[in-house]
């Protein structure tokens, strides 16, 4: 009987796990997310940018379109959605950053700039996102 007995008590304290095996999982885990964090972080932002930019041609390709179906011999100094509106029905997108849009006439109408307001300090390089006349991006 005492035999029984004390088979039963070593196979109880062998159970489970040591709380040495959880330390060192709990610890490749974390390093695992020190990695992973970084990493998710920055990935979304190039995505937010890239959205951004792609955002910015195409609302230069309406202003664009906008001026010559409409025999401008200048760029106009309306607002960005009312020029917009024709060529994108779902009028003008937000700025995956959060920020917005805004249109300025520059040179007199000899050109124009739309901006994204929300600054991507990490991957634009010249400050803000921005595109010219001609769909040219900069800042990137």
């Amino acid at each position: 009987m005492w035999s029984i007995m004390r088979r039963k008590q070593n196979k109880k304290g062998e159970e489970g796990f040591t709380l040495i095996e959880l330390i060192v999982v709990i610890a490749i885990l974390g390093f695992l997310l020190a990695i992973a964090i970084p990493r998710y972080n920055t990935s979304r932002t190039r995505a937010a940018v890239n959205a951004s930019a792609a955002n910015l041609k195409n609302l230069a390709n309406a202003v664009e379109l906008y001026a010559t179906e409409n025999n401008l011999s200048s760029y106009p100094s309306g607002s960005l959605a009312s020029m917009v509106s024709a060529y994108m029905p779902s009028g003008v997108p937000g700025s995956p950053g959060g920020g917005s849009y805004t249109y300025t006439q520059t040179g007199g109408g000899s050109g124009y700039q739309i901006t994204d307001s929300a600054g991507y300090p990490d991957i634009v390089t010249a400050g803000n996102l921005y595109v010219t006349e001609g769909g040219i991006l900069h800042g990137m």
